[in-house]
């Protein structure tokens, strides 16, 4: 009877594995993502300012989306040094790198008084006890899903700066 058990087992144990083998070239051609893969695009400087001309509706910094997928998207961005609003995103990380200008990003603290934007986003309102960090071309901002933030450029610039949203 053991050896019974015994040779059932092994034979269980043997089409189990050749399941799984049988599954695996089915499951290396799924793809990643429900989306179209990116095709080669390439825009020049003078292309991005222009785009970047043309403040958001009813707003005075701009923002030019060059790829927007479910889960992720890549924009650049272009902030004054006034009428920028406090953003948070709960289930948005923000990957930012500065192009040109300076500023600052004020992250953190407590935010007060914003709207709701969208499914977890906010904006507006006011953001009090905030750590501020100065910002310059070249530098990279990871700022995390849940964390309110604000970016301005300096008195008299425009700060140009390139962003990777990725939701978690």
């Amino acid at each position: 009877m053991f050896v019974s058990l015994l040779r059932g087992f092994t034979m269980l144990r043997i089409f189990t594995i050749t399941a799984l083998l049988a599954a695996m070239p089915a499951a290396a051609q799924t793809p990643l993502r429900a989306t179209l893969p990116d095709s080669f695009k390439f825009l020049s400087a003078q292309e991005l300012d222009q785009a970047l001309m043309t403040p958001e509706r009813g707003r005075v910094y701009s923002g030019h989306v060059i790829n927007d997928h479910e889960d992720y998207w890549v924009e650049f961005m272009k902030r004054m040094d006034h009428g920028n609003m406090v953003e948070f995103h709960a289930h948005w990380i923000d990957y930012i790198t500065v192009l040109s200008g300076e500023g600052s990003v004020s992250y953190g603290g407590d935010l007060t008084g914003a709207s709701p934007a969208g499914a977890g986003e906010t904006r507006g309102g006011t953001l009090s006890g905030a750590t501020v960090q100065p910002i310059k071309p070249g530098d990279y901002i990871q700022i995390p899903a849940g964390v309110p933030h604000l970016i301005n450029a300096a008195p008299g610039q425009e700060l140009k700066f390139v962003l990777f949203k990725h939701r978690v």
